[in-house]
């Protein structure tokens, strides 16, 4: 059992990694070019693609939540085997989903709000663009770091 739940953390944080670098390295520019940010605030282009990447924002924050909590409870089970470093691989997972949570509970529906009030050129609306930019990448961060320090299936019984 403590095999699988090895692997089961492993699997979960390198999905998070993967969804985490996809969007920030792929879906977000390609979804919002320069071209399109270019264009005027108000223009159909912008407001489809942002809500576009708010969008695909959101279902990654859920799915982080999801994997985060999977990954924290296989290492706190592994914990209880006995695996004693197991216990630190359970915070970076814990931290990554809390960016998550605070993401979309609190920054996402703010900046969408300031989009609903065509506000998105000012800086609070930069502000909380660049905060929602650095929690995916504190995201990517913590679990670069749990995947360093992952129980190996090895080291379980």
């Amino acid at each position: 059992m403590g095999r699988f739940l090895a692997y089961l953390y492993r699997l979960a944080v390198a999905l998070l990694l993967g969804g985490d670098f996809f969007f920030a390295a792929v879906a977000a520019p390609a979804s919002f070019p320069r071209e399109i940010a270019a264009l005027p605030p108000g223009s159909w282009q912008r407001v489809a693609a942002a809500d576009l990447v708010g969008r695909m924002l959101a279902q990654l924050d859920r799915m982080t939540l999801l994997l985060a909590g999977v990954a924290a409870l296989c290492a706190i089970a592994l914990a209880r085997t006995g695996l004693s470093r197991a216990r630190a691989a359970a915070l970076p997972a814990l931290v990554a989903g809390l960016c998550a949570l605070f993401s979309l509970s609190w920054v996402t529906p703010r900046i969408q709000s300031l989009r609903a009030l065509a506000q998105s050129a000012g800086p609070e609306f930069g502000r909380l663009h660049f905060l929602s930019t650095a929690l995916v990448g504190i995201e990517m961060l913590l679990l670069l770091y749990a995947l360093w320090i992952s129980p190996a299936p090895s080291e379980t019984r």
